[in-house]
């Protein structure tokens, strides 16, 4: 006969001995879900302050707590990673001004030691997770989505649709330093992608994104702006900065005829010649930015997070975009649709 298997607390009833009490083991408590999160948006902190359940868990990075701001998550979120969360942070410092496959390679690198230093806090009792779309590829390299459901808070679109879209663009312009200076590893690409397939739902308030999804999908609703002080007018601004994936070719093509100056925000990446041919002026944001403006041209490839353009509609402000822009679909035009003063021009489709 068989010796018995070593015994555990997970196959032993006697609950009342010190080895179990020792390891705070109890079989009672449901199934918790843990939050892991990254920046705090509106909209996903509302979804989180009512769906956090008692016992739930909600991790999120943080230098001596909710700081910077970008991590200041409802209570009772546990800050934790702080030594990668400043590494990441003295990272994005020292490659802002770098080229873009500069940055995007540093924010991979810390992206993965951060979230692997938070998926050690995850409570062992989680049952399914709620994990921010940065952290996902290195949690499930850690083995934390092992054995668990889980959902995606997406911030942006995945990286086999960038890639994509990208070389879709660069097929349509022509060569530019800026829209093939960066593509992630293959394989770090395929498994972003297996593991959205995989996730029980895809949460984003970005329209773009969730169309991407369909059924599994769960749209939060934008919060909404209240409209700031401006100057009422009928200008026409695009937003910047002038690269490539903006589309300020397009941009270019409608303005040219226009009966005043074309606003242009950002930096001149594409070259401080590039709207030779087509009056511009140049501005910033601040106070006042939208004075003066009554329709933006955003033809940009792909938008992450369109706080600028929800303003513009707050303050009435016709926005011309393409459905990559991740507003409400009422809330914008097609670029199409822009009737500049030069009918002539051909309007490039969405």
């Amino acid at each position: 006969m068989s010796a018995p298997g070593p015994r555990s607390c997970a196959s032993c009833d006697e609950t009342g001995c010190a080895m179990n009490q020792r390891h705070r083991v109890d079989f009672a408590i449901p199934a918790r879900t843990a939050w892991v999160m990254d920046e705090v948006w509106p909209e996903t902190a509302s979804m989180a302050a009512a769906a956090l359940r008692p016992g739930d868990q909600l991790i999120a990075p943080g230098l001596s707590g909710a700081r910077p701001a970008r991590y200041s998550w409802p209570a009772p979120a546990e800050h934790r990673a702080t030594l990668a969360t400043a590494r990441r942070h003295l990272a994005m410092r020292r490659v802002a001004k770098a080229s873009g496959g500069v940055r995007q390679r540093t924010y991979l690198e810390h992206d993965r030691s951060l979230a692997r230093a938070l998926a050690r806090a995850i409570d062992f009792r989680a049952g399914h997770l709620v994990v921010a779309q940065a952290w996902l590829p290195w949690l499930d390299e850690a083995g934390a989505l092992g054995g668990r459901s889980y959902d995606v808070v997406m911030g942006r679109y995945p990286m086999a649709h960038i890639h994509a879209k990208l070389d879709a663009v660069a097929a349509e312009t022509g060569a530019s330093p800026t829209i093939a200076d960066f593509r992630a590893d293959a394989a770090l690409v395929a498994r972003e992608s297996a593991l959205l397939e995989r996730a029980r739902a895809i949460v984003t308030p970005h329209h773009g994104l969730a169309n991407l999804f369909g059924e599994k999908a769960m749209r939060l609703a934008w919060h909404r702006p209240a409209p700031i002080a401006r100057r009422e007018g009928n200008r026409t601004a695009f937003l910047g900065p002038t690269i490539t994936r903006q589309r300020p070719d397009i941009v270019r093509r409608l303005a040219a005829g226009l009966d005043e100056p074309l606003i242009v925000f950002g930096a001149m990446l594409a070259g401080a010649d590039y709207w030779q041919g087509v009056p511009i002026e140049r501005r910033q944001f601040g106070p006042g930015w939208l004075d003066d403006i009554g329709a933006i041209l955003h033809p940009a490839a792909l938008t992450a997070e369109p706080r600028r353009l929800l303003q513009a509609v707050a303050n009435g402000v016709k926005v011309y975009a393409t459905a990559e822009c991740g507003l409400d679909p009422a809330d914008y035009l097609p670029i199409r649709e822009f009737q500049g003063p030069s009918p002539s021009i051909p309007h490039p489709a969405q």
